[in-house]
């Protein structure tokens, strides 16, 4: 009887888990072992085929070209969110608290708003190529719409605050005295940040790089308005087949594909965190 008065706080919660998001899980598994007719209705037939269908050639290349969006994000949010968040820590209390605010800002304004601010700035008659041209820097508008760099960028520019206040978590909660027992014994910025410093924020690195790495694989509306279509990705492949394909159990499909690369990251991640933290009490 205690043990069932301790656990009711997270009835609500294991409800709201089972409600949202156990049973539309379970459902999607289901549909992806059935068929449909020429006409796109579903058939209570059980079949494999849909996930044979995605090791085609064709869906595999979306799978890579997802998968490496994914990565290329986390890979420059890292590099671009690192300084940032690590400056932001030593920062004081006053100026760093509006330094986080500047850089929450942008989740105020609608994402697909400011996807179209980025067409706005790379068209062909966008704000970049208009000064250039004025410039005479350039003769005729520069192509940068329509490609993977320009996704890319859009993706990247969309998540980096979640890598930025990640870092920071990490590198606000650093035990100063390590740095500063680190100079004592004679060793330099750069080899006191890679002994040091950046081991003890790995964790916060996994921790960003999972939030930049999920959303960056599902983020379909950057990819539609910045790509053009040129370049498929899972979302994009996803969306197209429920609705426009109306081939809900092959979407189904391939929706499970994408949850099984997330768990694949979210096992890494705990591998990583696991591994620091180990290394910490040895």
């Amino acid at each position: 009887m205690k043990k069932i008065k301790q656990n009711l706080p997270a009835l609500p919660i294991l409800a709201y888990l089972i409600i949202l998001v156990g049973i539309p899980l379970l459902l999607v598994v289901i549909l992806s072992f059935l068929s449909r007719d020429n006409l796109g209705n579903i058939i209570f037939e059980f079949t494999l085929d849909n996930y044979k269908r995605m090791f085609d050639s064709v869906y595999l290349k979306v799978f890579l070209n997802s998968f490496l969006l994914a990565i290329f994000t986390g890979l420059i949010t890292l590099f671009i969110g690192y300084p940032v968040a690590y400056f932001t820590a030593g920062l004081n209390q006053k100026t760093r608290s509006l330094v986080i605010m500047l850089i929450m800002l942008p989740f105020w304004i609608s994402s697909l708003l400011r996807t179209y601010g980025w067409s706005i700035l790379l068209g062909n008659d966008g704000l970049i190529n208009n000064i250039l041209m004025f410039l005479n820097i350039i003769d005729k508008p520069l192509n940068m719409m329509y490609k993977f760099g320009t996704v890319l960028t859009g993706t990247a520019y969309m998540l980096i605050p979640f890598m930025i206040i990640s870092i920071y978590n990490s590198v606000d909660k650093l035990d100063r005295s390590l740095l500063e027992a680190s100079y004592d014994l004679g060793g330099g910025k750069w080899k006191t940040f890679f002994n040091i410093t950046l081991p003890l924020t790995m964790p916060g690195i996994a921790r960003g790089f999972t939030l930049v790495f999920i959303p960056a694989l599902g983020l379909y509306f950057i990819s539609d308005l910045l790509g053009g279509g040129n370049n498929m990705f899972l979302g994009n492949l996803i969306n197209n087949m429920a609705t426009r394909g109306r081939n809900r159990p092959l979407a189904s499909a391939f929706a499970i594909g994408m949850i099984l690369l997330v768990l694949l990251v979210l096992f890494i991640y705990s591998r990583v965190t696991k591994n620091n933290k180990e290394s910490l009490y040895q």
